[in-house]
């Protein structure tokens, strides 16, 4: 099992905050901090046919070394083959790891792409509620 850079690329992570995910059991919307020397804002990945996500609380500075599969802190890592890539169902799958500050969110998943860039300093949750068209108005924090 290796982990290596998708080919795909994206604004990269920031180190601060948590990403927000949606799921509607097809397909998964990550929301996630980008990096100042990205330019700061959020950024929104869809991902598509995801047949498997998993939301792990992995601090990268404690508990990545735990973590069963290839990651990189604050970074992508698609990871060939592992246990998640083998299944006939999957086939035709991809298998991301995707590590943030308390975070790692694992996804097997056929298509990825950028759907929406955001410059505005706002939370990620606030940014993909607001992507979403919600009227609810999450607590201060």
């Amino acid at each position: 099992m290796e982990g290596k850079t998708p080919s795909e690329a994206f604004p990269p992570i920031g180190t601060v905050e948590n990403p927000a995910i949606f799921s509607d059991g097809y397909d998964l919307l990550v929301c996630y901090e980008i990096a100042p020397s990205g330019g700061g804002g959020n950024a929104i990945l869809a991902f598509t046919t995801v047949t498997y996500f998993e939301q792990n609380p992995n601090n990268v500075h404690e508990g990545l070394r735990n973590a069963r599969y290839p990651h990189r802190p604050w970074d992508f890592t698609e990871v060939i083959g592992s246990d998640r890539n083998r299944s006939s169902e999957w086939s035709e799958s991809r298998f991301w790891t995707i590590s943030f500050n308390d975070v790692m969110v694992e996804i097997v998943f056929s298509k990825v792409s950028l759907i929406h860039r955001a410059l505005d300093p706002v939370l990620p949750h606030i940014a993909l509620l607001n992507f979403l068209g919600t009227e609810h108005k999450p607590a201060d924090r």
